[in-house]
């Protein structure tokens, strides 16, 4: 039964080693500046005049939008164009408004 089934209390389970180490690589400082610039740029041509402010940052997969609207009202409307806007592939937004 033990060919059939490995032991539960194994320090080999499905062929790895326990002491493997999973180190993800860190991501490029070049390539982060490029996809801020190229997210700064998006938001400029599709939102123009109706924000006051952006901040763009970008760490690993993630890019975090932070937008002041020019108006109140506008307020609604520049966070759910910033939130389906579209990305580099692999990347997801985090969407803040500045009241």
């Amino acid at each position: 039964m033990g060919r059939l089934l490995a032991p539960w209390n194994s320090a080999e389970k499905a062929g790895e080693p326990a002491s493997s180490i999973k180190v993800e690589p860190r991501s490029d400082p070049v390539a982060e500046a490029a996809i801020r610039r190229r997210v700064e740029r998006q938001i400029q041509q599709s939102l123009g005049d109706r924000v006051r402010s952006v901040e763009v940052r970008v760490s690993g997969r993630t890019v975090f939008l932070r937008a002041q609207a020019t108006r109140f009202w506008q307020r609604r409307a520049v966070r759910r164009s910033l939130e389906t806007m579209p990305l580099p592939a692999g990347y997801q937004a985090q969407v803040e408004s500045v009241d």
